[in-house]
């Protein structure tokens, strides 16, 4: 038989601790293994920055230490143009006064890919208008200031940008990467009009070549 005080606590409500204890699961379910997660695959960190490839001597390498590009070097022609077929570079640097880069054959690699653009490293003038005819974007003569390197590499990645009303606005003003073709300019040798602008020798004079007779002059700075 039940005493008052027992029958007085079966008939009271259940208090807030026990209501929550009743909503608890059963002992058996603690007991029971948790599944168990396998670990998904690695992430790898994919590196995003554009391509430049370097095809210039090894103590020039260290030139191109810009941080908004993976670098990747070639030591020869077969090893650059097979650099450009996987990596797709966004420039080339290639130095063609070495004898182990043929400029025609990386030139013809880099425009077949649609987008990829050719920097011409030499300490010759002399050797630019063959460039020029190839197909070269831009040209350094040797020796160069890094930040000059900068500036030039910055241009032709943002070349590649461009959208297509912007091509046409550069193609209107004969710009072909940072080299300009100036209608009214005379070759002083062959009195070919059409000089191509190249380099910037001072803030008053440039670099121009004529493509007809492949002759190179320095002459007044035109913006």
């Amino acid at each position: 038989m039940l005493s008052r005080y027992e029958r007085r606590e079966l008939s009271r409500p259940p208090r807030q601790h026990e209501r929550t204890l009743t909503k608890m699961l059963p002992p058996r379910a603690y007991s029971e293994p948790l599944p168990v997660v396998a670990p998904g695959p690695a992430q790898v960190a994919v590196d995003r920055r554009p391509v430049l490839l370097l095809a210039v001597a090894p103590a020039d390498v260290d030139r191109f230490n810009n941080s908004r590009f993976t670098r990747l070097s070639a030591q020869n022609t077969a090893d650059a143009v097979r650099s450009i077929e996987r990596s797709r570079p966004r420039v080339v640097a290639i130095d063609i006064d070495l004898p182990q880069f043929d400029s025609g054959a990386i030139h013809t690699a880099a425009h077949q890919t649609g987008h990829t653009r050719v920097l011409v490293l030499t300490d010759s003038p002399e050797r630019v208008p063959a460039a020029l005819k190839a197909g070269c974007h831009g040209v350094l003569l040797k020796p160069f200031a890094p930040n000059l390197v900068a500036a030039r590499l910055g241009r032709l990645v943002r070349e590649t940008l461009l959208t297509p009303m912007a091509r046409r606005a550069a193609a209107v003003l004969l710009q072909h990467g940072t080299n300009r073709t100036w209608p009214d300019t005379a070759c002083p040798t062959c009195g070919n009009m059409g000089a191509v602008s190249f380099e910037f020798s001072s803030y008053r004079r440039m670099w121009y070549a004529c493509l007809q007779c492949d002759g190179v002059w320095l002459g007044p700075r035109q913006e």
